[in-house]
């Protein structure tokens, strides 16, 4: 299983290196869509990693897909492949297989869609890809249920918007849009499950994308002379470069640490939860210092669009806000912690906390 894996992640990474150069990314940034990236990626079947074998899927455990995830973002991908995992794993909790066409989901943090007589009516904003994928799924309330819908984007409205990384971000109207197929979800399944999974994907992204930032700014100060000799003699250099690599460490450990209590069939569901909080806002705080040191260190270069600093910048700076920031997620968790205090026999916050790891 293990070497089955491997080759997953090493079909990705030549993928990666052969169709995602920082040209394309940029290229993407100003609208050019690549897609021979993408459609390399569909062939190689890696938007299934999430999707049952028996419905024509990988059948690949949640740690490989966010290792995919977190693989992608070493290349800033300007594709929906965190979207359509997450989508593809959306489907499989209601027993619903992938039609072979591109998928993104429609999930925010506000009041669920509902699908009534059978037709799907709310909007979401902040819908990543939206208007590059032909299907959206849906998480939505029928009869007060949670239940997914696939809808074609054809049948709904959607707003041409962008985020500051120049991603598409979409609101999407559903208008009474009637579903290919709906289902409602497996027991054990839940908003905050879905929620959490696709706030882990970010803080994926966000930990993938400073471990390139690390490799660029040790690469540049090292390269870089200033005052007759490299930039990395500096002590102070130095220290923001040892700040850096560190907070890319501690994020990568707090996501790492989250896909392993996710992957865990007998998991509670609120250890998840806290799992994943934790990931998201350790990841959202760091982004932000990772982002300010690097660019600190790399002066007026940083900040040109034909290095590849910003690309990853803007995205981390992006995807820190999406599915909860480290506010939101912190404000959770202090709740977690406060409620299960007095409920429980846990006896301190401590032991609440050391509970989940």
């Amino acid at each position: 299983m293990e070497q089955s894996y491997q080759l997953i992640l090493d079909t990705a990474e030549r993928i990666f290196a052969d169709h995602c150069s920082s040209g394309v990314v940029n290229a993407a940034d100003k609208g050019d869509y690549p897609n021979a990236l993408w459609q390399a990626l569909d062939e190689a079947g890696l938007l299934l990693v999430w999707m049952p074998e028996a419905d024509g899927g990988v059948g690949g455990s949640m740690g490989l897909g966010f290792l995919l995830i977190r693989q992608a973002a070493r290349y800033a991908l300007p594709v929906p492949l965190a979207e359509s995992l997450v989508a593809n794993w959306l489907l499989a909790q209601a027993g619903l297989a992938n039609a072979g066409q591109s998928s993104g989901f429609a999930l925010g943090m506000e009041a669920l869609p509902v699908l009534d007589n059978g037709q799907l009516h709310g909007v979401v904003g902040g819908v990543a890809f939206a208007s590059q994928v032909s299907q959206l799924v849906v998480p939505c309330l029928q009869s007060g249920q949670l239940t997914i819908a696939l809808v074609d984007v054809n049948a709904c409205e959607i707003s041409e918007q962008r985020s500051l990384a120049g991603e598409p971000r979409n609101t999407v109207n559903f208008n009474g849009a009637v579903p290919l197929v709906s289902g409602a979800v497996h027991s054990g399944a839940s908003i905050e499950l879905a929620r959490g999974v696709a706030a882990l994907a970010r803080a994926h992204q966000i930990a993938g994308a400073m471990e390139h930032i690390v490799t660029l700014t040790v690469n540049y100060v090292q390269e870089r002379n200033q005052f007759g000799r490299a930039l990395s003699r500096f002590q102070a250099i130095q220290h923001s470069v040892a700040d850096i690599a560190g907070e890319s460490a501690l994020a990568n450990a707090a996501v790492e640490q989250a896909a392993r209590m996710v992957s865990q069939s007998h998991c509670e569901l609120d250890d998840a939860l806290m799992a994943i909080a934790t990931a998201k806002s350790v990841t959202g705080e760091a982004a932000g210092k990772v982002a300010q040191l690097a660019h600190q260190a790399h002066g007026a270069m940083g900040f040109s669009h034909e290095y590849p600093l910003q690309q990853y910048s803007r995205r981390i700076w992006c995807w820190r806000e999406e599915f909860g920031s480290e506010f939101y997620w912190n404000q959770w968790l202090g709740q977690y912690v406060a409620n299960k205090v007095h409920t429980t026999d846990e006896g301190s916050a401590w032991a609440s906390i050391a509970r989940a790891y």
